[in-house]
């Protein structure tokens, strides 16, 4: 009997390893054969991976149901009905590629959370006190190898060279605000392995390099997200710890706690005395993208404004103030904040599941904490700290996939202990892998069947996005080259990509530029027309039309496409400005008039304003 337990919990133990160990590869991957080489790979990896996790997940639920009234029933629930709603908002969604895949180069659509929301669910059946520290150790080793990168980076000793217009420390994320926010949750549980009792002395020596190293080059990122969530997350973790050793010393350390974080908030809306270290323009510019998600969710509450689409609505619903400080063609593709994100792009009842799922976490987390021993309260609360610093982050940054993916095994994780208890999971499979002989060995046959079919289904969306990601690469590195020696390569290459329908339709509006510079005017000018068909309120695409009809002097056109920036682009004074002159040349006074107008009364203090007034005059003499 002790032989077949002990088989049990091996395969459970390697089924938590291949869970994690996905999660840590799927922060690490990039691509440099990708033209997006960071948030495509990572969308490609988690997508594969959950297959092979979906198996475990079907199998686990196979040989270990759910009560109908238990928390876990409830818990699954919600997340089957944030895959629901957000499929709902999804078919939905004008653009049904953008609504699956994602908006280019943040791949945050239906495909992501589906992937996630898998990871989550088979992380809340499989974690307990028996190999939670997993999650501690991968956690380390991958911020070991993210800290030497990172320093690597910033030390000017990179092995690849990127076309980066940030700071230099990008890590595997691409941009220096992920890198630090990831470096911070690492660096977070790395801080809290060292307070749990059994943790190997090598670890705890591995997450003193991992500290030091990552605080060093979180601050040379020059990017406040890390240090933030480290604060947040440090301020729950020492409060909390107080009030476990000392009612009296908690409360002080709350107080103290709770001013610091207050006063951390004044300063990033440059106010206070940490202002001059909290503030930075990126963060409290936050604030006009929150507003701007705000107003979509009002214009479409049931089912937003299309998912992932937050990009082809911004410059609709953004304040006069944003474009006359920043300028005119400076957008945003996300709120920077993911429950106003789920909200303004998905819908009030994917928001609410959401929400809901965090009250759930956090409640369990709560529970766990208060009824685990003195053992088992440093996982639990070094776990629920990190997931709140993780979410910290999330209220003023972009899910990343290679930063969410931990959040989300967190948080199942955190469920998983609060479900599978203190033992019972060990006890439930050890006893559910018993033959009734008691002699029979069960082989499981369900797991790989579930994982091949769900990977056949995965590849056929895969293979499209693998492909359009090295063929768009391609083709800018021909029309980069302007060799024309391999132009025929590129058109071939373009070719295959325009034939996919599963892919970013940006690839595709972008194919026609490169294609464009390498001489194919025609064919180009046509791709740029049907992405415009397809998709009329992308701004992007509206201004792509253009520059195709300015080139072939189809005034007509340009004044058309120009009118329907105008509706979708209110605050574009430029646009109102190249309009006026269409409108001048067409003898059109009335209608250069009123747009004038509207620049002298939003913008009257500018040069457009100045060339608009010198426009009218002129045409008055």
């Amino acid at each position: 009997m002790k032989k077949k337990q002990n088989r049990i919990n091996n395969s459970t133990s390697n089924s938590v390893w291949f869970l994690i160990l996905s999660v840590a590869a799927i922060t690490l991957i990039f691509r440099t054969d990708f033209y997006d080489p960071f948030n495509s790979a990572k969308l490609i990896l988690l997508l594969v991976l959950d297959c092979w996790i979906l198996g475990h997940l079907v199998y686990s639920y196979k040989h270990r149901s759910i009560a109908v009234h238990s928390l876990e029933f409830f818990g699954t629930l919600i997340v089957l009905l944030f895959i629901a709603t957000l499929l709902i908002a999804t078919l939905q969604t004008e653009s049904f590629n953008v609504a699956l895949l994602g908006e280019t180069q943040r791949r945050n659509g239906f495909l992501a959370y589906l992937g996630l929301s898998v990871i989550f669910l088979f992380a809340s059946r499989s974690i307990d006190f028996f190999n939670v520290d997993k999650i501690y150790k991968v956690g380390v080793s991958v911020g070991l190898l993210l800290t030497t990168y990172g320093i690597m980076q910033v030390s000017g000793q990179d092995f690849q060279s990127w076309d980066n217009p940030y700071n230099a420390m990008i890590g595997t994320l691409g941009n220096p605000n992920f890198a630090s926010s990831m470096l911070a949750l690492l660096v977070l549980l790395s801080i809290y392995s060292f307070f749990i009792p059994k943790m190997a002395f090598v670890f705890k020596l591995l997450s003193l390099v991992v500290i030091t190293g990552g605080l060093f080059a979180i601050i040379e990122s020059n990017s406040r997200q890390g240090l933030i969530v480290i604060l947040f997350s440090l301020v729950f973790y020492f409060t909390i710890y107080s009030f476990i050793k000392n009612k009296l010393a908690g409360t002080i350390n709350a107080f103290l706690g709770g001013c610091l974080v207050f006063f951390t908030l004044l300063g990033m809306l440059k106010i206070g005395p940490l202002a001059s270290l909290i503030y930075k323009e990126s963060v409290s510019v936050r604030g006009y993208y929150w507003r701007a998600g705000i107003e979509m969710f009002k214009s479409s509450p049931i089912f937003g404004v299309g998912v992932d689409r937050y990009l082809a609505y911004f410059k609709q619903f953004r304040e006069v103030e944003y474009p006359l400080k920043y300028g005119f063609e400076l957008t945003s593709s996300n709120a920077h904040n993911t429950i106003i994100q789920l909200f303004a792009t998905a819908g009030v009842f994917v928001g609410i599941v959401y929400l809901s799922l965090l009250i759930l976490i956090l409640v369990c987390g709560i529970h766990v904490l208060k009824a685990s021993d003195e053992f088992q309260k440093p996982l639990i609360l070094g776990l629920l700290a990190t997931w709140l610093g993780f979410q910290a982050q999330s209220l003023i940054s972009i899910d990343n996939i290679g930063i969410s993916v931990w959040g989300w095994l967190i948080g199942g994780a955190i469920l998983g202990l609060r479900f599978n208890g203190v033992g019972s999971a060990r006890t439930n499979l050890a006893s559910q892998g018993t033959s009734p002989q008691g002699k029979k060995i069960q082989i499981n046959f369900l797991q790989p069947f579930v994982a091949i079919v769900s990977l056949a289904l995965v590849l056929t969306i895969v293979i499209p996005v693998y492909r359009s990601e090295t063929y768009l690469f391609q083709i800018k590195n021909v029309a980069g080259m302007g060799n024309t020696q391999y132009k025929e390569f590129a058109l071939q290459q373009a070719d295959k990509l325009l034939n996919y329908k599963l892919v970013d339709p940006t690839y595709k509006y972008m194919t026609a530029f490169y294609l464009n510079d390498l001489g194919y005017t025609d064919k180009s000018y046509r791709i740029v027309l049907d992405q415009v068909r397809k998709d009329p309120v992308n701004l992007d695409f509206l201004r792509g039309a253009v520059a195709f009809e300015e080139a072939r002097n189809n005034f007509t056109s340009v004044i058309h496409f120009r009118e329907k920036i105008v509706v979708l682009d209110p605050w574009n004074f430029t646009n109102y400005l190249e309009l006026m002159k269409l409108y001048l040349a067409n003898n059109n006074l009335a209608k250069a008039l009123i747009l004038q107008n509207k620049i002298l009364n939003y913008a009257p203090n500018t040069e457009i304003a100045k060339t608009a007034k010198a426009l009218l005059d002129q045409y008055d003499k």
